[in-house]
């Protein structure tokens, strides 16, 4: 019986904003001023970040989450490969999931595709290659043209593949990337390559492209409940088209927890870390207040259809994640959850039961919270919510997917 997957993934914000940042600065991304960056408070602060991914591994974590962004104090990772790297060297057990480069913003996918290849080969096989077109932010930063990021994107995933399975070198004639020798050293440990995720929210375009290719979908959306049964409900039904049958583990979330010994003493210590994150680093981006460059038609992340597709099933000016004012607001949003170890063991449970959830990649640290406490919420998470999720979930999908008792399904599933 395989039970749901818990991997720890650190967003590595910067923890050091000034108490009037909200006042007088429009937002947390792209145009927040970097003379804010503090250099001496700094030292270190990226050192405690990966001992903290260390230490999930350590607690037993399946695996350790990155991602990458630019310009923003939302997420300090603008090359994740090289967090990844690092990990290399300090972990031995846990999957290194980059979640993922965002390659219409490399100028070759090829670098990637060998960067991936050196982290697969240094860890023995335990990378999980993500792959994301990027996000409104991006876009403005690298000065992206939105109209061609998603056939650029899927263009360099499709060369990335080919460069590792197909012997070289041979030649690609494609629109963006127009290259006469394709011939990568190193290829990657795993064959016939490194598992692919692809994280999505909006994009019908994103779910179909996933489908099609035989890779995971995570949704990357900050709300969860009857959306994320939707969209679970829709990638099924694509799967369906292209043949394919939905599993648990053809599909994951990104969910934020804090854990403590009681509910109220979990809202008292995450107060500070969780707000912090709300108000600033979610300013512009998830909040309304603020110059938002992360939404609309022609973004990366969103194709006219999909623009549409929003418009039909959304309220327009809804209240968004950073809006919360309190923890009865945030609760309603599912995204966020905090308390005692039972009550975030029932929520998750919850969404696995409801939702058919295999795999959970889990935001323990929050904006500017203390070090100690998310080591604690870790810590308590893994000794007291882990073991009931895994027993009661290995249970439920052995029940409602037998097939992934076969060995070979299962191999194919990992």
């Amino acid at each position: 019986m395989r039970p749901v997957e818990l991997h720890c993934w650190h967003f590595m914000a910067y923890p050091y904003l000034p108490a009037d940042f909200d006042e007088k600065h429009e937002s947390g991304w792209v145009t927040v001023p970097n003379e804010l960056w503090d250099r001496e408070r700094t030292d270190g602060l990226y050192q405690e970040y990966i001992d903290q991914l260390v230490y999930g591994e350590e607690l037993g974590f399946d695996g350790l989450v990155l991602n990458e962004h630019h310009q923003n104090i939302y997420g300090l990772m603008p090359s994740p490969n090289i967090i990844a790297a690092a990990l290399t060297q300090r972990t031995s057990v846990a999957k290194i999931v980059v979640l993922g480069n965002l390659l219409p913003l490399h100028l070759n996918p090829l670098r990637v595709a060998e960067e991936y290849a050196m982290i697969d080969s240094i860890t023995a096989g335990r990378l999980i290659a993500g792959f994301a077109v990027g996000g409104g932010p991006e876009a403005y930063n690298y000065q992206v043209s939105s109209p061609q990021s998603r056939s650029r994107f899927w263009e360099a995933v499709d060369l990335i593949l080919r460069s590792w399975t197909e012997n070289g070198p041979f030649e690609h004639e494609g629109r963006h990337y127009p290259l006469r020798y394709v011939n990568i050293w190193p290829r990657p440990r795993q064959v016939p390559h490194p598992p692919v995720w692809i994280p999505g929210a909006l994009s019908v375009e994103t779910i179909h492209e996933v489908a099609k290719r035989g890779f995971d979908f995570f949704l990357s959306s900050r709300t969860h409940g009857s959306a994320t049964r939707m969209a679970r409900d829709r990638f099924a039904s694509v799967l369906a088209e292209y043949g394919d049958r939905y599993q648990p583990f053809r599909f994951g979330v990104l969910i934020s927890v804090y854990v403590a010994e009681t509910d109220e003493q979990a809202r008292e210590e995450a107060r500070e870390g969780v707000w912090y994150f709300l108000k600033y680093c979610l300013k512009g981006h998830l909040r309304r207040t603020g110059r938002t460059l992360t939404f609309g038609p022609g973004v990366p992340s969103q194709s006219v259809r999909s623009w549409e597709n929003y418009l039909k099933n959304s309220e327009p000016g809804a209240e968004m994640l950073g809006d919360a004012e309190s923890w009865e607001e945030l609760d309603s949003k599912a995204s966020i959850i905090v308390g005692s170890p039972d009550t975030v063991r029932r929520k998750l449970w919850d969404l696995i039961e409801q939702g058919q959830i295999g795999r959970f990649l889990i935001q323990f640290h929050f904006g500017n919270m203390e070090p100690a406490l998310a080591r604690k919420s870790m810590k308590l998470f893994a000794e007291h919510v882990a073991p009931a999720l895994r027993k009661d979930s290995a249970e439920l999908f052995a029940q409602q997917f037998p097939e992934l008792e076969d060995p070979a399904v299962a191999s194919a599933a990992e």
